[in-house]
C-alpha cells in the first residue's frame, strides 16, 4: 500500500512538471505571438518574460514539492498509525475470540449440568406422583373396605333387630296363652264341678272317686302346667341372654373395627403429613459460599475457617468455625479451592462427620509461585450432620480476595 501512494504521489508530479513546461520550448524561443518591431529587443524581453514565468514556475513548483513531501510524511505516520492500530485490533480480535470460545464451552458444559438436574428433578418429582397416587390409591380401598363394613354391619344389625322382634312377638304369644289357659281354667273347674254335682245325686261313691281322680289330675296338670311354664320361660330367658350377650359382642366387635380403621386412616394421614414435610423439607433451597478474609503463612493444623460469607441460603454454614451443618437431608455437592502461600505445599481434605472424604493439593515451587488446589465431591447427608475443610499435611494459605473458597449445595 505504501509503494502504491508512493508512486501515484510521482506520478502527479510528473504531470505537473510536464503541465509547467509548455510555456517554454528546448530551444529557448517564445511561443508567444507578441509584434515587436525591434527583433533584439523582442528577444529579450521575451526572455525577460520567459525567465521571470520560469522563475515563478519553478519556485512555485518547490513549493509544491515541500508540501508533497510534508503530506507524504504524514501520510507515512498515519500509515504506521493504522498499521499498529490494525495490530493491536488484530491481538484484541484474537483474544475476544479465545473469550467467546471459553464462553461457549462454559456455555454447553451449563447446559449440560442443567440437562442433568432437570432430568433428577423429573424423576424425584416422578417418583412423588407416583407415591401419592399409591397413598390416595390405599386410602380409596380403605374408605371402600369401611364402606363395605358399614354396610355388611347395618345389616346384621337388621337382621338381629329382626330376630328381636320375632322373640318379642313369641313371647306375647306365649304371655297371651299363658293368660287365656289361666283364664279358662276356673272355667273348666267350675264346669268340671257341675258335673260332679250332677252326678252326685246318682253316685256317692262313684263322685268322691270321680273328685280324687279329678283332684290329682288336676294337680297333675298343674304342676305339669307350671313346670312347662318354667321350662318355657327359662328357655326364654337364656335365649333372650345369649342373644343378646351375642348382640352386645357383636356391637362391641363392631366399635373395636371401627376403632381399628380410624387408627389405620389416621397413620395414614401421619403418613401423608410426614411425606408431605419431607417433601416440603426437600424443596427447600440450601446452599453456601464462603472465603477466607486474610493470607496466613503459620496455619498447619485443623479446621480451615472460612469466615467471610458470600452467600449462606439455609443457614446451614457456620462462619465462626467452618463447618456446615445440613439443615435438611439429600446429596449436596462440596467444592473446595486453597491457593498456597508462596513456596508452601499444602494438603487439605472435605470431611463429612470426622471421616475424609476427598483431598485436594496446592503444590509450592522455588520459583514462588502460588498454585491453586481445587477439588469436589457429592455426599449423601442425613440432616444434622456435618462437614467441613481441615488440613492434612499444610502451611499456610494465600488471600487476594475470595480466591481461597469453600462451597456446597443442595441437589
Amino acid at each position: 500500500m505504501k509503494q502504491t501512494l508512493l508512486f501515484t504521489l510521482m506520478f502527479a508530479f510528473l504531470i505537473q512538471i510536464n503541465g509547467l513546461s509548455i510555456f517554454t520550448d528546448s530551444s529557448g524561443n517564445s511561443s508567444s505571438l507578441l509584434d515587436m518591431s525591434d527583433p533584439d529587443s523582442k528577444n529579450t524581453d521575451v526572455f525577460r518574460q520567459l525567465l521571470n514565468q520560469e522563475t515563478i514556475i519553478r519556485m512555485s513548483l518547490v513549493k509544491n514539492v515541500h508540501a508533497l513531501m510534508k503530506d507524504m510524511l504524514d501520510l507515512k505516520k498515519s500509515m504506521e498509525t493504522l498499521e499498529t492500530s490494525q495490530q493491536k485490533t488484530d491481538i484484541e480480535m484474537a483474544t475476544l475470540k479465545q473469550e467467546v470460545d471459553k464462553l461457549k464451552r462454559e456455555n454447553q458444559r451449563l447446559e449440560l449440568e442443567n440437562r442433568q438436574y432437570e432430568e433428577t428433578f423429573r424423576i424425584v418429582a416422578e417418583n412423588f406422583t407416583k407415591v401419592d397416587e399409591h397413598i390416595q390409591q390405599v386410602v380409596e380401598e380403605l374408605e371402600e373396605k369401611r364402606e363395605r363394613f358399614e354396610i355388611n354391619t347395618s345389616v346384621v344389625l337388621a337382621d338381629l333387630k329382626v330376630e328381636v322382634r320375632y322373640l318379642s312377638v313369641t313371647l306375647l304369644d306365649l304371655n297371651k296363652h299363658t293368660l287365656e289357659m289361666d283364664r279358662k281354667f276356673p272355667e273348666m273347674m267350675k264346669e268340671k264341678y257341675e258335673q260332679l254335682s250332677l252326678r252326685l245325686n246318682t253316685s256317692v261313691e262313684n263322685l268322691n272317686n270321680d273328685i280324687m281322680t279329678t283332684n290329682k289330675t288336676i294337680l297333675q296338670s298343674v304342676s305339669d302346667l307350671e313346670k312347662s311354664q318354667t321350662i318355657i320361660q327359662n328357655s326364654i330367658s337364656v335365649n333372650i341372654s345369649n342373644t343378646l350377650e351375642n348382640m352386645m359382642v357383636e356391637v362391641k366387635q363392631s366399635k373395636h373395627d371401627q376403632l381399628q380403621l380410624s387408627s389405620t386412616v389416621s397413620s395414614l394421614e401421619v403418613f401423608r403429613m410426614n411425606l408431605t414435610n419431607n417433601m416440603l423439607e426437600k424443596s427447600k433451597k440450601v446452599g453456601f459460599s464462603a472465603s477466607v478474609s486474610s493470607s496466613s503463612s503459620s496455619w498447619n493444623s485443623g479446621t480451615l475457617v472460612f469466615p467471610t460469607v458470600i452467600s449462606n441460603e439455609g443457614n446451614g454454614y457456620n462462619p465462626s468455625n467452618g463447618i456446615f451443618t445440613a439443615p435438611v437431608g439429600g446429596m449436596y455437592v462440596f467444592f473446595v479451592n486453597v491457593q498456597s502461600y508462596n513456596a508452601y505445599t499444602v494438603y487439605v481434605d472435605i470431611v463429612l462427620n470426622g471421616s475424609s472424604k476427598v483431598r485436594t493439593m496446592a503444590y509450592g515451587s522455588s520459583n514462588d509461585n502460588y498454585e491453586a488446589g481445587p477439588n469436589l465431591v457429592v455426599l449423601s447427608i442425613q440432616k444434622g450432620e456435618a462437614v467441613w475443610v481441615r488440613c492434612y499435611s499444610c502451611k499456610g494459605y494465600y488471600y487476594d480476595g475470595p480466591i481461597t473458597t469453600f462451597t456446597g449445595f443442595l441437589l
